[in-house]
């Protein structure tokens, strides 16, 4: 929740909405932080994009040169906390475009939904107008990927 008192003393709220606030590469690296199996300084940096914001003009090309000198950056910082004693290997960044990126997510829909084991997974109208809204919350797909 984003808090602002004006001059005139007047109390403005902004939605909680996280991808509305931090900068993108702090909100990035902030997740990735939170990935347990990337350990950053042993493997490239891949990402790929796909829809949304990403087909943006040059965002591909933007992102991979932020990147690069975040992790840089990061890799300097730690070779200097180390005192020059521990020197880590320069990480590759990959920023990943593709001529389908702008369809990439309904061409995966359309592939899961005709596999087999889709309608084992999916919710019916039916379920829908039995559970309400909450049915949504649980995704039996999650449950058969472990």
């Amino acid at each position: 929740m984003f808090k602002h008192v004006d001059q005139k003393s007047h109390l403005k709220e902004a939605a909680g909405n996280r991808y509305l606030n931090p900068n993108f590469l702090d909100l990035f690296f902030g997740e990735a932080r939170e990935f347990p199996g990337r350990p950053e300084t042993q493997t490239p940096l891949n990402v790929v994009l796909s829809g949304g914001s990403t087909m943006f003009r040059d965002f591909g090309r933007r992102l991979q040169r932020d990147l690069k000198r975040v992790v840089d950056a990061r890799l300097r910082l730690s070779e200097e906390l180390s005192g020059g004693r521990i020197k880590p290997k320069p990480v590759e960044v990959q920023v990943i475009t593709h001529h389908m990126q702008r369809y990439a997510v309904w061409f995966g829909g359309s592939m899961l939904a005709s596999t087999p084991e889709f309608f084992q997974v999916c919710h019916t109208k039916k379920d829908y107008e039995e559970y309400g809204p909450s049915i949504c919350r649980h995704n039996p797909v999650f449950g058969v990927m472990s």
